[in-house]
C-alpha cells in the first residue's frame, strides 16, 4: 500500500512540475504583438511596437520609441523608459539609458544596478559580462567591475567556462580568472556549445575542440555554433552537420538550414522548408515559405503572407493568421 502511494505521489509530483512549465509566443497582428499560449488564445493581447520572448519571468516590449518590460499578464512591470532593452540574464538586463545614450544595467525592481556605464556590453552568463566602456573590451562582474581588465579588441558572452576574444590579431578563449584557457592561429572563432566551436583558418571554416584540436578541417565556407550535439557548415552551397568527433553525420544536401531544437532542425531544399531529425530524414515534408525552431513543442511556420504554429507531426495546430510570430518560450 506504501509502495502504492509513493507511485501516485510521484506520478502526481511528475506530472505537476511538467505542467507548471509555461511557455507563450510572441506574435503579431494588424501591426502590434503580443503573446499567445499554446492554444493559440491571446494570454497578452496585441498592443506593443516590438517585443522579445519571455525570460525569468519578463519579456522586453517596445511603445512608440521606448522599451520597458512587461509580466506575462501584460503589465508593465519596469515602465517603458529606456532607448532599447535585452532580456534579463542572471537578474540583470543590459538597456540604453535615454539621457546618458549608455548602456546599463538594471535589477528586477528597475534600478540601476551599479553606476558604471558602458558603449556596448553583453548578458550576464556564468557570473561574467563582456563590456566595453571605451574602445576596449573586458569583463566585468555584477558589482560593475571589471574583473577581467578591458584590453581586447572584442569579447563575447561566457559559455562553458570560456570568454571568446581577439586580441592583437589572435583569437581564443579566456578562462574566468582571465588567463588564457585556449589561445588559436586560426583568423575567426565562434562561441564554444557542447565542447565545439567553429573555427576560420586561411582556406575557410572548419570546428575545434576545447584543446584546439582542428575536429573538422578548415575548408568550408561557413560553420556556425553546435547545438544538441550537432553543428551546421556549409560547403559547395550546400549545409549539413557534424556531430562532436567530426563525423558528417547529416550529408551536405540542403540550401539553407537551422539549429537543432528539441530534436528536429528547419530545412530548406528549394523554395521551401521542412523538418528533419537527427538521423537526416525528413520528417516533416518541405512545404513552408519559412520556418524557425521548435520550443514547447510547436514551432512557427510561415504560409503565404502569414504565420501560424504546427506541432512535432507537422499538423498546423495554431491557424496561419498572424503578420510575424516568434518560437515559445518558457515564461520562467
Amino acid at each position: 500500500m506504501k509502495a502504492f502511494l509513493l507511485v501516485l505521489l510521484f506520478a502526481g509530483f511528475f506530472f505537476f512540475s511538467t505542467d507548471a512549465q509555461k511557455f507563450l509566443a510572441g506574435a503579431s497582428m494588424n501591426g502590434k504583438w503580443g503573446f499567445i499560449d499554446s492554444n493559440g488564445s491571446w494570454v497578452v493581447k496585441p498592443g506593443f511596437d516590438e517585443v522579445q520572448n519571455f525570460s525569468e519571468g519578463m519579456a522586453c516590449a517596445k511603445s512608440g520609441d521606448s522599451w520597458g518590460f512587461i509580466l506575462s499578464t501584460g503589465a508593465w512591470t519596469i515602465q517603458p523608459v529606456y532607448k532599447r532593452a535585452e532580456d534579463f540574464s542572471e537578474g540583470l538586463a543590459r538597456v540604453i539609458d535615454r539621457n546618458a545614450g549608455k548602456w546599463i544595467y538594471i535589477d528586477k525592481t528597475g534600478k540601476q544596478a551599479f553606476t558604471e556605464q558602458f558603449e556596448n556590453c553583453m548578458n550576464f552568463s556564468e557570473g561574467l559580462a563582456a563590456a566595453r566602456a571605451s574602445s576596449k573590451w573586458g569583463y566585468i562582474d555584477k558589482s560593475g567591475k571589471y574583473v577581467i581588465p578591458d584590453k581586447y579588441e572584442h569579447a563575447e558572452t561566457f559559455s562553458e567556462g570560456m570568454g571568446r576574444v581577439a586580441i592583437d590579431k589572435v583569437y581564443g578563449f579566456v578562462a574566468p580568472s582571465g588567463e588564457w584557457a585556449l589561445k588559436t592561429s586560426m583568423e575567426n572563432i565562434r562561441d564554444m556549445n557542447d565542447g565545439v566551436a567553429p573555427a576560420k583558418g586561411k582556406k575557410g571554416w572548419g570546428f575545434i575542440d576545447r584543446t584546439g584540436k582542428e575536429i573538422v578541417p578548415a575548408i568550408n565556407e561557413h560553420a556556425e555554433n553546435f547545438s544538441e550535439g550537432l553543428g551546421r557548415c556549409r560547403l559547395n552551397g550546400k549545409w549539413g552537420y557534424y556531430d562532436v568527433t567530426g563525423k558528417l553525420v547529416i550529408r551536405f544536401a540542403y540550401d539553407n538550414c537551422r539549429s537543432f531544437s528539441e530534436g528536429m532542425a528547419a530545412v530548406n531544399t528549394g523554395k521551401s522548408w521542412g523538418f528533419i531529425d537527427k538521423t537526416g530524414n525528413l520528417v516533416i515534408s518541405a512545404q513552408f515559405d519559412k520556418a524557425l525552431d521548435f520550443k514547447g513543442g510547436l514551432a512557427p511556420v510561415k504560409t503565404g503572407k502569414n504565420w501560424g504554429y504546427i506541432d512535432k507531426t507537422g499538423k498546423m495546430v495554431i491557424p496561419t493568421q498572424f503578420d510575424d510570430a516568434l518560437p515559445f518560450a518558457g515564461v520562467d
